[in-house]
């Protein structure tokens, strides 16, 4: 009788972190904060709404500390030009340059083939976690970008 009440005790606990981390709407994926660094950037580099998306799945995937934060340049202290700032803005619209810049350059609409260039060593793992971001942060906004666009403008980094 012991091992059933542990049993459904284990099991209570583990359906309410699930619920909770799949059903929360008040813990965004993406803090606002985050959201109009994204637009800025992908309006600045004339990223279409799918590949908006697509940036933000990228930056919550990778999700970095500060000069990470889009998985850019491989391991810190590796010399990548995108590694050069460490402080949370300036760091974050330098990697999201780097990720839009990429995304504009390589993205031709088929994400597993855009997965083997963005992370080569491990590409059906990435393109299934930002496929699925995708998914949770078009849904978790109801199919449209938070926020408002805003207008281009020169980011002094």
């Amino acid at each position: 009788m012991k091992t059933l009440k542990y049993i459904l005790l284990v099991f209570i606990a583990l359906f309410s972190c699930i619920r909770v981390s799949f059903c929360d709407t008040s813990n965004p994926l993406l803090p606002e904060r985050e959201w109009k660094m994204i637009r800025q950037i992908a309006v600045n580099y004339n990223l279409d709404e799918e590949r908006t998306w697509l940036l933000a799945a990228i930056r919550r995937h990778e999700n970095g500390r500060p000069g990470l934060e889009f998985g850019i340049g491989g391991p810190m202290n590796s010399g990548h030009r995108a590694h050069r700032y460490q402080d949370g803005t300036k760091s974050f619209y330098v990697q999201g340059m780097w990720a839009a810049g990429t995304i504009k350059r390589r993205y031709k609409g088929d994400l597993y083939e855009f997965a083997k260039r963005y992370n080569p060593p491990a590409p059906m793992k990435w393109y299934k976690g930002v496929s699925s971001l995708i998914k949770r942060l078009k849904k978790e906004n109801n199919n449209k970008l938070p926020g408002v666009k805003p207008a281009k403008k020169k980011l002094n980094l």
